[in-house]
């Protein structure tokens, strides 16, 4: 009996590894299937004014080049504005 339920242990856990492996897979398709797909028109991203400071100008370029800049979802691409990563740039 033992035996048995070891086995199944070791068998469950390689199924949620290959489902973690299969999640990936998944996400790399779909990412791909996005890219490829040429019929749907990308938003345009609208520059926005910057404030003076080195800092600033490269944070505004990041924001610029369509990906945020605010704490809660730094470095992902964004699909419009972004009313935090605004925020933050206006900030004085």
């Amino acid at each position: 009996m033992e035996k048995t339920v070891q086995e199944l242990k070791t068998i469950i856990r390689e199924m949620i590894l290959e489902l973690g492996d299969l999640k990936e897979r998944l996400r790399f398709l779909e990412e791909e299937i996005r890219h490829d797909n040429k019929e749907e028109p990308t938003p345009k991203i609208q520059a926005i004014p910057l404030i003076e400071g080195e800092a600033y100008e490269k944070l505004g370029k990041i924001y610029n080049e369509g990906y945020h800049i605010c704490h809660m979802a730094y470095g992902q691409r964004r699909d419009g504005e972004c009313l935090f990563c605004i925020a933050f740039l206006e900030k004085e």
